[in-house]
């Protein structure tokens, strides 16, 4: 059977989680020698910039600097891994693939590399060659922790639900509280039938109010057949008209077999009857992973998987097109090389514009809402009742409360009764400080910028 998204037109919000990449740490003896020797690194070579990028979770800054390393250095294999792994976070599975395909080219016995291409091949949906990879990774050395999340999910796509649990549980030893994990296997919990042990799971990220949680709840409901469940918990996150072109697709859910609950809630895809891809038996032609060159890579269609030795498909993504240069090797590398160093301006100019929208849209609120001290005097769920609440308070309190201006604020499930604002929070505490003496029970209130606050 063939497999669509689960919502061409849908807001990326509807989309539950995507596989983590690789980051750790891989010991240093299993790693080969880079096929280009790598240059030592200073404040300003591309390989330190984009390393520096990657730990700090700017991983689009690491991929424009890979991508300028790779420029200079098309062979070099630190490079094109750490590109993978940067285009994986970015979601380009397609490119990220053509990066680690063509490093294990150079480097085929490279530990992160083999892990690599377990990571993006599990989000393409074809968990068992995932499985092959993450197999070598580990026998290569890399610690099984650090792949342990996203051999989970292959594990789901395989409908091994109990390996794909234990794995989760084995990447939240390495990586406690780690919310993509705990979030995989509650999916996976419910998947299994487990929804009382998946909402047990969520329950401490949805008490830090985690939105993509919440979406996760709504889905884990669905899977297990709480389709008034599943709806009403992705009201809460999402506005109607999306809730509304959700609910057939949460309906269907249940009826789906374990494997293919995993590939719709993990990746958004839906089961279509037809001519898709298939298991391969031992007769059937055997088809090559296409090479993908990182100048080359571009997002596959979201329908497509990518081809494996164990897959035969109809639907395998085409090899990459060569720059059209057609006198010499030497000018076809230096083509894709020009083209690397335009991606990577482009990546780097869509970035500083994006930093600078952000930034003005943060001033503009904060502008609006700066930090102020306030002294919240009482509180209630409904609105509607807080002046109500104010007239009584001032009633009892003339003295302390006449000339305050009340103000409210939305705080949780609560909407906080406000007075103020006093010029500092010293001055808030000691009147609260003062007015406990008296018998008048309040206490301080900060807020941020951005934070509004109305009067009432």
């Amino acid at each position: 059977m063939r497999l669509r998204p689960i919502l061409r037109s849908a807001p990326l919000a509807l989309t539950l989680a995507l596989a983590a990449p690789i980051s750790a740490q891989i010991p240093q003896d299993s790693v080969e020698e880079p096929a280009e020797p790598v240059p030592a690194a200073t404040a300003s070579d591309p390989m330190s910039i984009a390393r520096a990028a990657a730990e700090r979770g700017d991983q689009a800054e690491a991929l424009s600097q890979y991508l300028h390393a790779l420029s200079k250095s098309p062979n070099n294999v630190e490079a094109l891994a750490g590109a993978g792994r940067a285009a994986l976070a970015v979601g380009d599975v397609n490119a990220a693939t053509g990066f680690f395909a063509r490093a294990e080219e150079l480097a085929p016995n490279n530990a992160v590399v083999k892990a690599g291409l377990g990571s993006a091949t599990v989000q393409t949906g074809n968990g068992r060659a995932a499985l092959r990879y993450f197999r070598q990774a580990q026998s290569l050395g890399v610690p099984e922790g650090v792949i342990a999340g996203d051999r989970g999910l292959a594990y789901d796509l395989t409908g091994d639900g109990r390996r794909a649990q234990a794995s989760y549980q084995m990447a939240l030893v390495a990586k406690p509280g780690d919310p993509v994990a705990t979030r995989r296997l509650a999916l996976s919990q419910a998947i299994s039938g487990n929804l009382p042990g998946a909402l047990v799971t969520l329950d401490p990220l949805l008490r830090k109010q985690d939105i993509p949680t919440w979406r996760t709840r709504a889905f884990a409901k669905a899977v297990t057949g709480d389709l008034a469940g599943a709806e009403q918990d992705a009201a809460y996150v999402l506005p109607p008209n999306q809730v509304a072109v959700l609910k057939p697709y949460l309906a269907k859910l249940a009826t789906l077999k374990p494997s293919e609950k995993a590939a719709a809630v993990f990746l958004g895809r839906f089961p279509q009857p037809g001519n898709g891809p298939t298991v391969a038996s031992a007769n059937a032609p055997r088809v090559k992973r296409p090479i993908v060159t990182p100048a080359a890579a571009k997002p596959a269609p979201a329908a497509t998987l990518v081809a494996d030795a164990s897959v035969a498909t109809s639907s395998a993504p085409p090899p990459a097109a060569e720059p059209t240069v057609e006198d010499s090797p030497a000018l076809r590398a230096q083509a894709r090389r020009v083209e690397a160093a335009k991606r990577a301006e482009t990546l780097a100019a869509q970035k500083k514009k994006a930093d600078q929208v952000k930034a003005a849209e943060q001033a503009k609120v904060a502008k609006a809402n700066p930090p102020r001290h306030f002294v919240q005097v009482a509180g209630g769920a409904n609105k509607t009742d807080l002046p109500k609440a104010w007239a009584a308070l001032k009633a009892k309190w003339p003295s302390q409360l006449g000339g305050r201006s009340p103000w409210t604020m939305h705080y949780r499930f609560t909407n906080r009764l406000l007075i103020g604002p006093f010029p500092s929070s010293a001055a808030a505490q000691d009147w609260v400080t003062a007015r406990k003496k008296e018998g008048l029970s309040t206490f301080r209130v900060s807020t941020r910028a951005g934070e509004e606050v109305e009067k009432l």
